[in-house]
């Protein structure tokens, strides 16, 4: 049995959970702060089952479609979304925050990767937990920037 590839980074930010928690479900606002990651739904529609299209691009000129199912929400703490193929690779997203003593939150950005080729993500996934961390740090200066 393989291991499933599992990228995470942790990121705090200084400010409460539900502020964190009202970037991370406007989903039509990422491309205003995420680095390759424009989505087309609104934050009411954030409900287990949506469909939700938008487009990834590598900082290239050319953006891939994708269209990611939300499979968890609890506000103000989790939202979890799935895109892509078994056949090749499904991708598991996850955001949990985590409301910390000192008023700050801890958000844990996580990926798990299911598939017929996701074995070969193992050797980029050091360089896979960078790009989540840069994914982390950009949420957090558009939650403190709002917050502020």
């Amino acid at each position: 049995m393989r291991e499933t590839p599992v990228v995470t980074a942790v990121t705090r930010i200084s400010a409460p959970v539900e502020a964190v928690w009202r970037v991370v479900v406007a989903l039509d606002q990422y491309a205003q702060w995420h680095p390759v990651l424009a989505l087309d739904a609104k934050a009411e529609e954030v409900a287990i089952g949506a469909e939700v299209p938008g487009r990834v691009s590598g900082g290239d000129a050319t953006a891939q479609e994708v269209t990611m199912r939300i499979t968890e929400v609890e506000p103000p703490h989790r939202l979890a979304w799935e895109g892509g193929s078994l056949d090749a690779i499904l991708g598991r997203h996850s955001f949990v925050l985590t409301q910390q003593p000192d008023g700050t939150t801890e958000l844990t950005d996580s990926e798990e990767f299911f598939g017929a080729n996701a074995a070969e993500l193992v050797p980029a996934l050091d360089q896979l937990k960078e790009t989540y961390g840069r994914y982390g740090a950009a949420l957090r200066a558009r939650v403190e920037a709002l917050s502020g």
